[in-house]
C-alpha cells in the first residue's frame, strides 16, 4: 500500500511539475515495479526484501530446548518459558465435529487469557505417527502458566519439537529447507482457504502423512487493546467506504462483505470473544534431500485437494522454522 501511494504521488508530481527531476521518475517507476504483485502472498518488492535478509544473515544458527521446573525453555532470539500441555486421546482430534465440547473450551481458555490483561502466545500442534494404529498425538503450549482443561495432562516435554529436538541444536539455513542434526526440514505456511473448503481439512493431512507437524499458533491480545484494534479497522473502512461513494465511486459487495465481518468482529470483541492473531504452519520432515522434496510434493498436492493454500517460504525457512517452535519465537 506503502509503495503504491508513493508511486502515485511522485509520478504525478513528475508529470505535473515542470523542473522535476529524472530521478524522481525512476524512483515513481521502481515503486509501481515493486508493488506489483509476484505470487498470491508477495509483491516484487517483499520478495526483494527477503532476498536481501537470506543473502546477509548467517547459514548455522544454534537454538537451546531444555526442560526447566514445571516448563520448557526455549533460547532464540531471546529466551522464554512455555508451558505445555498433552491431550489425552486414544483417537484423532476432529475440533469441527465430534469434539465440539473440547473445542468450546479451548475457546474459554483463549478468552480467559484475554480477560488477563496480557498478551498470550497459544499453540496447537498436531504430530502424526508412523507406527500402525498410533493416535495422533495433540499439544497445547501457553506463554503462561494458565492451566487449560481436565483433559489436558501437563508435560513440559510434550512441547518438544521432532524437527528441532532438544538440547543445543545447530541449525543449516537454506533457500528451501533447514538442516537438523537428524532430518531435513520444510516449513510452509497456510496463507488461505478455498470458499469450498471442507471442515476435515486438516484431519486429512494430519492422517495421510505420518512425517507432518501441524502447528496452530494464536497470540491473544488484551481485552482492551483487542476493543481498540477492531474500532479502528471498522472505522478506517467506513471511513473508506463514504469517502469512495461521496467521490461517485461504486463501493463493491466485496467491500461490503468485508465492513460487515468487521463489524461483526467488533460486536463479537464487545461481548467479550477473544481477538486472536492466527498463523497456520505444515512442517514436513525426511531423512534426505531427495525425499522432502517429493514429500512437499505430495503435501502440496494433498493441500490443494483439502481447499488448503500452502506459501513455500523460499528464504524464510529459518524464521518459520522458528515461528511453529513451542512459544512462537520472533513473533
Amino acid at each position: 500500500m506503502v509503495l503504491c501511494v508513493t508511486a502515485v504521488v511522485l509520478g504525478a508530481d513528475v508529470l505535473l511539475r515542470s523542473g522535476a527531476r529524472w530521478w524522481e521518475g525512476l524512483i515513481a517507476a521502481a515503486c509501481a515495479v515493486a508493488a506489483l504483485p509476484r505470487s498470491s502472498a508477495l509483491s516484487w518488492g517483499e520478495y526483494v526484501v527477503i532476498e536481501v535478509r537470506y543473502l546477509t544473515r548467517r547459514r548455522v544458527r544454534r537454538i537451546a530446548v531444555d526442560v526447566e521446573d514445571d516448563a520448557l525453555r526455549v533460547v532464540a532470539r531471546g529466551a522464554r518459558r512455555v508451558w505445555c500441555y498433552d491431550f489425552v486421546h486414544h483417537g484423532r482430534l476432529d475440533l469441527a465435529g465430534h469434539d465440539v465440547a473440547l473445542a468450546s473450551r479451548l475457546a474459554r481458555t483463549a478468552e480467559s487469557l484475554a480477560e488477563s490483561g496480557e498478551r498470550a502466545h497459544v499453540a496447537l500442534r498436531v504430530e502424526s505417527s508412523a507406527e500402525v494404529d498410533a493416535a495422533v498425538r495433540t499439544v497445547i503450549c501457553l506463554s503462561v502458566p494458565s492451566p487449560p482443561s481436565s483433559e489436558w495432562r501437563r508435560d513440559p516435554r510434550a512441547g518438544l519439537s521432532p524437527a528441532i529436538g532438544a538440547g543445543v541444536v545447530a541449525l543449516v539455513e537454506r533457500r528451501d529447507y533447514v538442516r537438523t542434526p537428524h532430518d531435513v526440514v520444510r516449513t510452509l505456511r497456510a496463507v488461505g482457504f478455498a470458499e469450498a473448503t471442507p471442515e476435515n481439512a486438516l484431519e486429512v493431512l494430519s492422517e495421510r502423512f505420518s512425517w507432518l507437524s501441524i502447528s496452530l499458533h494464536a497470540t491473544v491480545l488484551p481485552r482492551e487493546r483487542a476493543r481498540r484494534v477492531t474500532s479502528r479497522a471498522v472505522h478506517r473502512i467506513d471511513t473508506d467506504a463514504r469517502f469512495a461513494r461521496g467521490a461517485g465511486y461504486r463501493w463493491s459487495a466485496h467491500h461490503e462483505r468485508r465492513l460487515e465481518a468487521l463489524s461483526q468482529r467488533e460486536y463479537a470483541v464487545a461481548s467479550g470473544a477473544a481477538l486472536c492473531h492466527w498463523a497456520l504452519y505444515v512442517v514436513v520432515r525426511a531423512p534426505t534431500l531427495d525425499e522432502l522434496k517429493e514429500r512437499v510434493d505430495e503435501t502440496l498436492g494433498a493441500a490443494r485437494g483439502a481447499g488448503l493454500r500452502l506459501e513455500k517460504g523460499v528464504g524464510l525457512q529459518y524464521e518459520w522454522l522458528l515461528f511453529q517452535a513451542p512459544g512462537g519465537p520472533g513473533w
